[in-house]
């Protein structure tokens, strides 16, 4: 699920505005975004205005009938939802009952700058959908409630779409406050030889961030699930780290706390070390479970890959499946905030490569029904996801298995240009196929029937109108562009379904 439903109807009419001109890079005309948006024209235009003058990053034109969106250089569509959530009375909401310095209604509405009954409405929102990921909505006082790790997940994911880097999230700590925090996140990854990533160093501290705030107002982790054997880094860090937690959140942390604030790595949630696995199989029922479930999901994989992966690289792809979902409830939502990046993903896969997707969707759907875990269809999206990403080469490899297509070439280029282009299209298009060539003496006589029936399809630089119209071919052009590119691995992945 996502809390794009958190939004107001305007708020996220406007969001939807940019995304489909951002998708679309060409443009989309009036009367296809009326239909998109289903809006009238007046309101349209009104959000045009609107969106360029709030806007410093993303400016709406209309160019030869078709609206257009300019975005700012070296700027991101990740900028765009970071400005959504920083505007949206509604997600200021969220944040503020993270802190919990507000226990009423009434002491909301007055640091917010709203009233009270727009307060309480925004609020109803923003319970519905906590409920839907699992989280509770107290109003006598103001609190949430629920598995503490989907909660301070949600504010992961929350904190990492609103905020561009370290320093937008720490903007109340002085330098040497947010040093505390990056070198204590350093040390630890140094002293128990964690893979040292860029993002796991960033969602260790964004959780160490979003953990102290819960430490300060009761919200502990389950002690019982901190039991990791990692080790801690040296006093000078701890000490440094401890002064920075009285100081900005009045917190005196012992060294439990601190394992509190790390628990991503304590409670086995994410492993980055074979060590930190050993211990994990041994130590944690739970985690020995669903470890042993998900590598079934990558053995039916790997089955699809023509059994490509070896022993060490079924194992890694495995913890990074758990690593993903343990977090959740099995019964739980997938949390996404306003950016849908990994669907995304899938979808413009699918318009090009819809059968290999879909056998690893397949695959994904069997395994959360045959556990009972993990049912949404948000989570089944997000083993494809893993799956296809984590592994190079994987959409030639799941062609592998596929029949083997024969394509006829047919053009007026010369052999050595002839072969040039093929070459072209077996590199840049995924699927097993070869292409074939007319033979020199057939290639001033029209293709017939009998000749075509030998292939699968045809793709041609030439009109041929003689070529009945159901049979699958593709006009190209002498050199391969981007549209001939988009129509040849259709053709492919439709033909291998």
């Amino acid at each position: 699920m996502d809390f794009r439903e958190v939004l107001g109807t305007s708020s996220l009419r406007r969001l939807r505005f940019v995304e489909l001109l951002y998708a679309s890079q060409v443009g989309l005309p009036s009367d296809q975004l009326l239909e998109e948006l289903e809006c009238s024209l007046p309101i349209l235009l009104k959000d045009v205005k609107m969106i360029n003058d709030e806007q410093d990053d993303f400016h709406i034109e209309k160019f030869k009938g078709l609206y257009q969106v300019q975005v700012k250089p070296h700027v991101s569509i990740n900028r765009l939802y970071a400005d959504v959530l920083q505007q949206s009375p509604e997600f200021q909401i969220i944040e503020e009952l993270l802190y919990e310095k507000c226990s009423s209604i009434s002491d909301l509405a007055e640091k917010l700058f709203l009233s009270a009954s727009n307060t309480q409405r925004y609020l109803k929102k923003v319970e519905t959908a906590f409920k839907k990921a699992g989280i509770k909505l107290d109003y006598r006082p103001l609190r949430i409630e629920g598995k503490e790790s989907v909660i301070r997940h949600f504010y992961y994911r929350y904190f990492l779409e609103k905020s561009d880097r370290l320093e937008s999230l720490f903007v109340d700590l002085k330098d040497y406050q947010i040093k505390a925090i990056t070198d204590l996140v350093d040390q630890f990854i140094q002293v128990n030889h964690l893979e040292n990533r860029h993002i796991f160093r960033k969602r260790l501290s964004y959780n160490i961030y979003i953990s102290l705030w819960r430490i300060k107002n009761g919200r502990h982790y389950p002690e019982s699930d901190l039991i990791s054997p990692l080790s801690l880094p040296d006093e000078e860090t701890l000490e440094a780290f401890e002064r920075m937690a009285l100081e900005v959140f009045r917190v005196r942390l012992t060294k439990e706390e601190i394992k509190d604030c790390l628990w991503l790595s304590y409670a086995d949630m994410l492993i980055f070390s074979e060590d930190q696995w050993k211990s994990a199989m041994k130590q944690s029922r739970s985690y020995r479970d669903l470890y042993q479930k998900h590598h079934e999901l990558v053995e039916d994989f790997n089955r699809l890959i023509g059994r490509s992966l070896d022993e060490l690289e079924r194992n890694e792809l495995t913890i990074v499946l758990v690593n993903d979902q343990r977090m959740y409830l099995p019964k739980g939502r997938f949390i996404d905030i306003l950016y849908r990046q990994r669907g995304i993903f899938l979808e413009k896969m699918m318009e090009t490569h819809y059968q290999a997707v879909k056998k690893v969707l397949k695959i994904a759907e069997a395994f959360v029904k045959k556990y009972r875990i993990y049912q949404e269809n948000d989570f089944v999206w997000n083993y494809a996801y893993l799956l296809i990403t984590m592994v190079p080469q994987s959409l030639n490899l799941l062609a592998t298995n596929d029949h083997p297509l024969k394509i006829l070439l047919l053009s007026e280029l010369s052999p050595t240009e002839e072969t040039f282009l093929a070459e072209q299209i077996e590199e840049r298009i995924y699927g097993n196929f070869k292409i074939h060539f007319v033979e020199e003496r057939s290639r001033d006589t029209r293709i017939d029937r009998h000749e075509l029936a030998k292939y699968d399809a045809l793709i041609t630089s030439s009109s041929v109108e003689e070529v009945p119209y159901d049979y699958p071919t593709v006009i190209i052009d002498p050199f391969l562009t981007s549209q001939n590119i988009v129509q040849l691995q259709q053709l492919i992945s439709d033909l291998s379904g």
